[in-house]
């Protein structure tokens, strides 16, 4: 499922968090955030094995990974705490 991030993360500027790049963000988030078993941290795994970051790395890509991991798991609980369905 979280494969829907590779083509996000094949993008130069993934990282910088640019308006561009958040959009491209959301719009893959679109697709798996209504997913019964969507999990924010697995996603978070995924990215951080695509980009082959050590669990322990503390670089700028990994804390913008954990941004999106963040990110994330808040439109979850948004969409879960106001019983947004998919439309």
């Amino acid at each position: 499922m979280y494969h829907v991030f590779d083509n996000f993360l094949g993008t130069g500027t993934w990282h910088t968090r640019h308006r561009h790049d958040i959009e491209r963000f959301n719009e893959a988030l679109a697709q798996v955030v209504w997913c019964e078993d969507f999990n924010a941290d697995r996603m978070a795994r995924h990215m951080r094995d695509v980009l082959r970051l050590r669990d322990d790395d503390k670089t700028d890509l990994a804390r913008t990974v954990e941004l999106y991991r963040s990110d994330a798991w808040a439109v979850w609980e948004f969409l879960r705490t106001n019983k947004i369905d998919e439309r």
